[in-house]
């Protein structure tokens, strides 16, 4: 009996060591970056650590040794109608157009009660910081608040201005910028645009974007301490792990650092059962369904009308029912076999065997849902990442893409038709769908050995790469270009020199009379 009471002592001793005291710093109101690492947080406290989160959003059942910080729920309101900028869209303008209005949401947010009482508390511990970095540069100083490794969550694919700071591999003759509407498959005009892009990132960045994030962190993060703060560029360089949300399988083929860890579709599981209404259209569809949905941040109330009546007229005249997310209270007259609802289940109706067809925005969780299901899609790509996302997906031949900019009513009618007639995207879809799951280790099992590895090494910061001490100049060889330049001239010097001697002494022994 008494070995029995020292053996359970024992297991008990040993899970409170292995249990670490997790903070993840999330404040942004952005649904789709919260909803791609809530599993992460739930799985970490379900295995018995003691996850702190800061959050707009709660969640449901949670653990119990989950800690929810409501974040004051204040709607991040776009001031412009993304419709209409991407009429306009410039890829090369696009890392200035982020570095004017991230700061600003990155500013609404440090201002919020329960972000402030956070960053001033004391007497907390934690063992290890998570926060997203999405423009959030500043986020990194609640390391050095608790003294405590940091890992990054990335919702996307990084560009070249989070890849530098590891010095992760970010040629731009090959690896296309996540905003550049470009794939891998470029051209000489395309290849140089997407390296000037990875240069405006790094180098221009330094003196357009940085400077505010740091007028930002001393700003806000003036808690008992600060004082001795490293620099914002040493703190982003210490980070012991980033977490990105791709894979070569959803995005392009590119190598990453041994602390770059690619967890994409960490949200994902088999599609669980419909609601009985659901099932039933979905069920008596002898065409198959067709979804639509353009994601949470895209509004098609802000659709201009004529264009919104486009896809309405088309949609009117297929064989397939539509599944059309309409987020407003004002129903206009759709034809009978579109039925409109607020709100959908969407990787379950993905999921669903008579799915034929996603019309979607194209951002990364819809293309991830899609590819996971083996759903063909029509991509109608707006900004962001979305031309990205929807141009692999087409070069890879499971999708259409269509820039919004280019939409018209025969371009969307010939894709829209091609796409329900053609089974190669179908046959594609499911082809990607098979390489996207066959992993070593499903995405959310590897983040988790992930974190726990860097808990258990103090950081790990044996996985970082030497490139990251050096300089920029240093990284990209500019000393030793500089000093075969110089070896060159010196070279070319001493021949000019020894040529003219040679010379002058040819020519005076010519010269000499016999």
């Amino acid at each position: 009996m008494n070995s029995i009471v020292l053996i359970i002592g024992i297991v008990i001793s040993v899970n409170s060591c292995l249990s670490s005291n997790i903070l993840a710093f999330l404040p942004s109101k952005a649904r789709s970056h919260y909803g791609a690492f809530e599993p992460l947080l739930k799985e970490l406290a379900e295995k018995g650590h003691n996850v702190t989160v800061l959050s707009p959003f709660s969640m449901k059942n949670p653990p119990s040794s989950y800690h929810h910080i409501q974040v004051e729920d204040e709607d991040l309101v776009m001031s412009f109608n993304p419709f209409s900028v991407a009429k306009h869209f410039k890829p090369i303008l696009v890392p200035f157009r982020s570095w004017i209005m991230w700061p600003k949401f990155t500013e609404i947010i440090l201002n919020k009660p329960s972000v402030q009482k956070l960053i001033h508390s004391e007497g907390l511990h934690f063992d290890l910081v998570l926060f997203e970095n999405f423009y959030h540069e500043c986020f990194v100083a609640l390391g050095h608040k608790f003294n405590a490794p940091v890992v990054q969550l990335f919702p996307s694919i990084p560009n070249a201005g989070v890849a530098q700071w590891h010095r992760n591999p970010y040629d731009g003759s090959y690896i296309p910028d996540i905003n550049s509407g470009f794939c891998d498959d470029m051209s000489f005009i395309e290849r140089l645009t997407n390296t000037v892009l990875s240069f405006i990132h790094t180098a221009l960045s330094s003196f357009f974007y940085f400077p505010k994030q740091r007028d930002l962190m001393d700003k806000y993060f003036n808690y008992t301490g600060w004082e001795t703060r490293p620099s914002m560029e040493n703190m982003l360089k210490n980070i012991s792990l980033t977490l990105i949300n791709t894979h070569f399988s959803v995005g392009t083929p590119r190598p990453l650092v041994p602390s770059y860890i690619d967890v994409a579709g960490m949200h994902l599981k088999p599609a669980s059962s419909l609601p009985e209404d659901l099932l039933d259209i979905m069920n008596n569809a002898p065409e198959g369904v067709v979804f639509f949905s353009f994601g949470s941040v895209l509004k098609l109330t802000q659709l201009p009308k004529n264009e919104f009546d486009i896809f309405i007229k088309l949609l009117g005249t297929i064989k397939q029912k539509v599944l059309f997310k309409w987020d407003s209270d004002t129903i206009t007259d759709f034809p009978p076999n579109i039925i409109v609802r607020k709100w959908f289940p969407q990787a379950d109706v993905l999921g669903h065997h008579n799915c034929v067809l996603f019309i979607t925005h194209g951002g990364i969780h819809s293309t991830e849902e899609a590819i996971y299901f083996g759903v063909p899609m029509l991509a109608i790509s707006v900004f962001g990442d979305q031309l990205h996302n929807s141009l692999v997906m087409q070069n890879r031949g499971a999708a259409i893409r269509i820039k919004y900019s280019e939409l018209s009513e025969d371009v969307l009618e010939k894709a829209l038709h091609k796409m329900l007639n053609d089974k190669s995207f179908k046959q594609k879809a499911t082809e990607l769908s098979q390489t996207f799951r066959d992993q070593p280790l499903q995405s959310l099992n590897k983040a988790m050995y992930w974190i726990e590895y860097v808990i258990r090494h103090d950081g790990a910061h044996h996985l970082k790469t030497a490139a990251g001490e050096l300089t920029w100049y240093e990284f990209l060889l500019i000393d030793g270009l500089f000093l075969v330049v110089i070896m060159r001239i010196i070279i070319t010097v001493i021949l000019w020199y020894v040529g003219k001697k040679l010379w002058r002494r040819f020519c005076c022994v010519k010269s000499k009379p016999n």
